[in-house]
């Protein structure tokens, strides 16, 4: 079963859906995206009662986490979702995996009575319920940390208007030890018995060391070969401790030379915003029904013929500059497309009417030659505005 959600609903989802029949919760954002009837939408009642049976159930946005833990009975699905969406508690849990890593948990009331003094630089502020990187902060200074501060006083009332609860939560924040080395971010899901089955590895680059943005994520055989035993083995190792079962998640973690540590793990979902897509360009495969349908990938195959290809997709999130003048600018994707060789997808974001973003691109690159992904990584995305706040000043 799968649940909908209003954020995004992609064009290769909405295939899969009229294609495979696959049973879709009736909700407005399911209604919205299928306004010929060519899905197999299910009321309510017909949903709890999958849920009741053991159905495997996938989300598209972590919005619908409520309705499941409110519908469904099933005491360990609920258990599981609550583990991954706090991040306390899943540090606390995978505790025994990672011992050094220093965490503390605080009350958003408590953030300006800390003594920054008290603290080791540098480390992470962030909320215990999170998503998109809202309210991250990489702190290395004081000056940092009054800017971050600020900043959560600020934005705080638009997290709780933008997102629920189960998705950020602004009651409660973690300071967290920074942890070095490379980011990654993988869609798998944990089998009947416990066993993790990677579906796709995406490494999250980033443009220097306090940079915490979403921007750039790629993936290609040359990514997966890598990391591939040596994840499956750790998330194996992790569910010893977790004890999940048939959850699909999207997990970002850090590797620092043979150090492998986990940062966050979304339940019942891939890469949001349906960017898991990604996996039918690279691989020919979409991850949600690999995980319905128990399947796990011939990577032998799926891989052949690709050593230099690298698959990526870019979010096009304005600069802090720009953000309060979204209304006002013109982005130009005609020019934001010319700047790749090969573009697999654009998906256009109504950035005008309260959309974060002004999109997101997904396209196909070489090991050899990535300068245009480099490009994109550094960009504050000024050259595809058609009218910006500075032009518009001096008109």
């Amino acid at each position: 079963m799968i649940i909908l959600d209003q954020q995004y609903v992609s064009r290769e989802l909405k295939e899969y859906l009229e294609e495979c029949q696959v049973p879709v919760l009736r909700n407005q954002a399911a209604l919205e995206a299928d306004p010929q009837g060519r899905f197999h939408l299910i009321s309510e009642d017909d949903a709890e009662a999958l849920l009741d049976a053991g159905s495997r159930i996938y989300t598209t946005c972590e919005n619908s986490l409520s309705w499941v833990v409110k519908h469904s009975r099933d005491t360990s699905l609920q258990q599981s979702i609550a583990l991954c969406k706090d991040k306390a508690a899943f540090r606390r849990k995978l505790a025994p995996l990672c011992p050094e890593l220093f965490f503390r948990e605080v009350a958003a009331e408590e953030l300006e009575e800390i003594d920054f003094s008290t603290l080791d630089t540098p480390f992470v502020l962030k909320p215990s319920v999170g998503f998109f990187s809202v309210g991250v902060y990489t702190i290395f200074s004081e000056r940092d940390w009054q800017q971050a501060l600020e900043d959560i006083r600020l934005h705080s009332s638009e997290w709780n208007r933008d997102y629920d609860e189960s998705v950020i939560g602004s009651r409660t924040f973690i300071l967290e030890g920074y942890i070095g080395g490379e980011e990654y971010a993988v869609d798998f899901y944990y089998d009947g018995e416990g066993k993790a089955v990677i579906l796709n590895i995406l490494h999250h680059e980033f443009s220097s060391a306090d940079d915490v943005s979403d921007r750039l994520y790629v993936c290609g055989a040359s990514i997966l070969r890598e990391n591939l035993d040596r994840f499956t083995e750790f998330f194996d190792r992790m569910n010893e401790e977790m004890g999940l079962r048939d959850l699909p998640l999207h997990l970002e973690l850090r590797v620092d030379g043979e150090r492998i540590i986990p940062i966050e793990a979304n339940p019942l979902r891939f890469a949001g915003w349906c960017l898991t897509d990604i996996s039918l360009y690279a691989y020919g495969f979409r991850t949600y029904d690999y995980f319905l349908n128990d399947i796990r990938p011939d990577w032998d195959s799926l891989l052949a013929g690709k050593d230099d290809a690298l698959y990526a997709f870019a979010v096009l999130n304005p600069s802090p500059d720009v953000q309060p003048h979204l209304a006002e600018v013109e982005f130009d994707y005609d020019k934001l497309c010319a700047a790749f060789q090969k573009v697999l997808e654009l998906r256009k974001i109504d950035y005008r009417n309260g959309g974060p973003v002004f999109g997101f691109i997904i396209v196909e690159s070489n090991v050899h030659a990535r300068r245009e992904l480099d490009s994109i990584l550094r960009s504050d995305l000024h050259e595809f505005l058609a009218q910006g706040p500075e032009e518009e000043n001096d008109a």
